[in-house]
């Protein structure tokens, strides 16, 4: 990251001052002390609303003073590596210089931040290194901090021992707080206590190299606390959450203490493997919260009048018990957890993902035997009839006991990593109307497809999002989408499909296809034309990344729809295999049309042609025979024929027709035809050598560029003198139009691109152009671009 040191002072040192060259926006000067020199950038009273990013990288000072900026982020200065001093910032609101590398240990002068002591928002996360001491106390000076008082955020590391001077209490606006970088091994109650009691919003995450030891007071200083974080910062739950002894009976909105357990600090007094008891929920229980996160913290069970005992469940919005290894109801609490979900009536989403235990209940508390899971029990959950659940996430919840919630109005179900009875058991049990989106993956849905088809979605009208990857699907059932009219976002990677369902065709509500990761050679047109249709309609995304595609002659019009089509595509290069088993991409294939599928011509008349005489030809034969006009039947049958072979088997005289004027000829037959013709087994036309005397000089140009192959005009200035020009000219661009000739290639002599001559103009969208270097060394690169671009028939030039 970019080493940036910011010094606030003005410094005469002007012995000499240059002005060297000008920026777009700013003057750049050299100030010399001696022999020590200093490189300015003048930026002052520019009108500037972000920072020049022209400037020479190697400045000294920047001067932006007297300009509109309103922030300054780490991004803007990233170039600027050698900065020492940075003016001009009396009005700045907000800047952000997190994940530099900026040592605060040396950076807290006194007079640090007074250039910018109106900022609102200050963030120099991520910068302290990590220390060797973690018994040494860090002192935050107040007397920098406290000139910062119009402050409402700060984000700042923290360090093991930290000391916060008393100027800190002047930030009496400060509302929200971030720690990162935390090396944090203790929480005392006298951490915060110079802080102003203003604070709302604590962030305390990923403080992980130590067991961070608490005391219980320790958040007194912030009684309006609003928001704790403390996800990822390992003193283990029981101690985590008795920090909440001063908001009991208090409102709040966010406490996250998910993964504050780990097996990093596992102990008799502090397990891992917990249960929840009511002595431990005692805090939490009495809070109004609104979101709370409980995951990664290994709890395996709760007693009874603990962990769903909240004295306000109607509070809860968004509940994570995700990552523990926890059987959210069984005989023991069903009623506390059936009492929970019906007084619940404000929660939004459930996420009890990823919880593994292996529990069997032998007698189930149900007798619907409609949702009976073979090998397990389940439980039914009765939720409010006016509950507001729209989010539930049951992922990899191995488990033989399954929860059934009743009177569920989800608009978000994920349901991953277990079989899909459970998903399917579940979501007979929503209201079809109102379910929007459906995570399936990894769910064995293959087997769910074999078995019901499109019944399998049956109660999916209203769903718009559906992501059924990883399930090793490798064909779809007839109308398997069928029930889905309003799907507009499918995902199926990681499967086995080697088409592209061509039932998507009715499907005219689709924005997003991602089919990344399967089997899939080709697209075809139906497919591709579907595309193109939802693109201009709605606009459309097709992820395509990760599939077996062929370059080969049947995939032709697959590879130059990649890059014709207005379909937002993950990329224009795909990997592909050639015909003959080596691999490329799709944007070399197309780049290199000519060279790699030369001979798919022949193959394309030759289908053709067995198409036309068993079709049309066969059915004029048949009719002309029918009505006994035998004569005239056999002569349209061999005409046709006869055409049919003559364009089959057009074979090229020349590989290379020459064209040029004057005395460049002996370069010719010295440089480029060895090259040609000895070396790389081309046939050259040259008038000079191959022109016979006494035919037509134009008949037989003519000729010879019908015969070619390629045309190449050797341009250099006495080419302008050419009286033959215009004619090789109209030849070459009628050759190419009518498909006889392959490409038209252009290389310049000893003249200038802009020199060439304006007659030219009439086939640069025809023409491929080649510098002809100057320098020796360049020569290889010239040869190697002229070899992309010539192949003779059936054969690609050696590489």
């Amino acid at each position: 990251m970019v080493r940036i040191i910011l010094i606030y002072s003005v410094i005469n040192i002007v012995i000499q001052c240059d002005v060297i060259s000008r920026s777009s926006y700013c003057d750049i000067k050299y100030v010399f002390n001696g022999q020590l020199g200093v490189k300015i950038a003048d930026c002052k009273n520019r009108g500037l609303q972000f920072v020049p990013q022209d400037l020479p990288r190697d400045i000294n000072v920047l001067d932006i003073s007297s300009n509109q900026l309103k922030s300054i982020d780490s991004s803007s200065l990233i170039n600027y590596t050698h900065l020492q001093e940075l003016n001009g910032l009396y009005n700045l609101a907000v800047l952000d210089m997190s994940h530099n590398l900026l040592d605060l240990s040396h950076a807290y002068s006194p007079e640090l931040f007074l250039p910018i002591q109106h900022l609102t928002k200050l963030d120099i996360r991520s910068n302290m290194p990590q220390p060797e001491n973690y018994n040494k106390q860090f002192d935050y000076p107040g007397h920098a901090f406290g000139v910062l008082r119009e402050l409402t955020f700060l984000g700042i590391d923290m360090m093991p021992v930290p000391i916060f001077g008393s100027g800190i209490s002047q930030m009496k606006y400060l509302r929200k707080l971030y720690f990162e970088s935390c090396y944090l091994v203790r929480l005392s109650n006298k951490t915060f206590q110079k802080f102003s009691s203003s604070l709302e919003e604590l962030y305390l995450k990923n403080c992980r190299l130590n067991f961070v030891k608490t005391e219980d007071d320790a958040l007194s200083p912030f009684p309006h606390l609003r928001v704790l974080d403390l996800f990822g910062t390992f003193m283990h739950l029981s101690r985590a959450l008795l920090l909440l002894h001063p908001y009991r009976y208090r409102n709040m909105t966010t406490i996250n203490v998910g993964h504050v357990s780990d097996l990093t600090i596992d102990s008799d007094d502090f397990p891992y493997a917990l249960t929840i008891t009511s002595d431990i929920m005692k805090n939490l229980k009495s809070i109004c919260i609104e979101n709370l996160d409980l995951s990664q913290n290994g709890i395996v069970d709760y007693k009874h009048g603990s962990l769903f005992s909240f004295d306000h469940p109607e509070c809860l919005k968004h509940l994570s018990l995700k990552g523990n290894r926890l059987i959210l109801a069984h005989i023991n609490n069903h009623e506390e957890i059936d009492s929970f979900f019906r007084k619940a009536l404000r929660l939004q989403s459930l996420d009890y993902s990823y919880n593994v235990v292996n529990f069997f209940i032998e007698n189930s508390m149900t007798s619907d035997s409609n949702f009976k899971i073979s090998g397990g029990s389940h439980l039914t959950v009765h939720s409010s009839k006016i509950n507001n659940l729209t989010y539930l996430d049951i992922s990899y919840t191995n488990t033989t006991v399954t929860m059934i919630f009743m009177e569920l109005r989800l608009e978000t179900f994920i349901s991953a990593g277990t079989r899909y009875s459970l998903g399917w058991n579940e979501l007979n049990r929503f209201q079809e109307t109102n379910l929007k989106k459906i995570v399936w993956k990894d769910a064995t849905l293959n087997e769910g497809i074999d078995t019901y088809g499109n019944r399998l979605f049956m109660k999916c009208q209203s769903v718009k999002s559906l992501d059924i990857s990883k399930n090793s699907i490798w064909h779809f059932s007839d109308d398997l989408f069928k029930p889905m009219p309003n799907l507009s976002n499918l995902y199926l990677t990681n499967n086995f499909l080697q088409s592209i369902p061509e039932q998507l065709n009715t499907h005219t509500n689709i924005k997003v296809l991602d089919v990344r990761k399967n089997l899939l050679t080709t697209i075809n047109s139906l497919i591709r034309n579907w595309a193109d249709q939802m693109h201009e309609i709605h606009g459309m995304t097709l992820y395509l990344d990760g599939n077996a595609f062929m370059c080969n002659c049947d995939n032709l019009d697959f590879i130059r729809w990649i890059h014709t089509t207005k379909v937002d595509l993950d990329s224009r290069s795909y990997q592909c295999q050639l015909s003959n088993g080596s691999v490329t991409d799709t944007l070399i294939a197309y780049n290199s049309f000519t060279e790699l599928f030369s001979d798919c011509k022949s193959n394309m008349w030759l289908t053709f042609a067995s198409t036309l005489l068993s079709t049309c030809v066969t059915i004029s034969f048949l009719l002309l025979l029918y009505s006994k006009r035998w004569k005239i039947a056999f002569s349209i049958y061999g005409l046709i024929q006869r055409t049919i072979e003559k364009k089959v088997r057009k074979t090229y005289q020349y590989d290379v027709y020459m064209s040029y004027e004057g005395e460049i000829v002996i370069w010719i037959k010295n440089v480029l035809a060895p090259k040609f013709e000895d070396e790389w087994g081309l046939t050259m036309c040259i008038k000079d050598r191959d022109f016979l005397i006494g035919e037509s000089l134009l008949d037989t140009e003519a000729e010879c560029i019908k015969n070619s192959r390629y045309i190449i005009f050797l341009i250099t200035p006495e080419f302008k003198l050419s009286r033959d020009c215009l004619f090789e000219l109209d030849r070459a661009k009628y050759e190419t139009v009518t498909k006889n000739l392959d490409k038209i290639i252009v290389i310049t002599k000893d003249i200038l691109v802009t020199d060439i001559p304006h007659e030219f103009s009439y086939i640069w969208n025809y023409a491929y152009v080649v510098q002809w270097p100057k320098e020796e060394e360049d020569l290889n690169d010239t040869w190697r671009r002229l070899k992309m671009l010539l192949t003779v028939q059936n054969k690609q030039v050696a590489q």
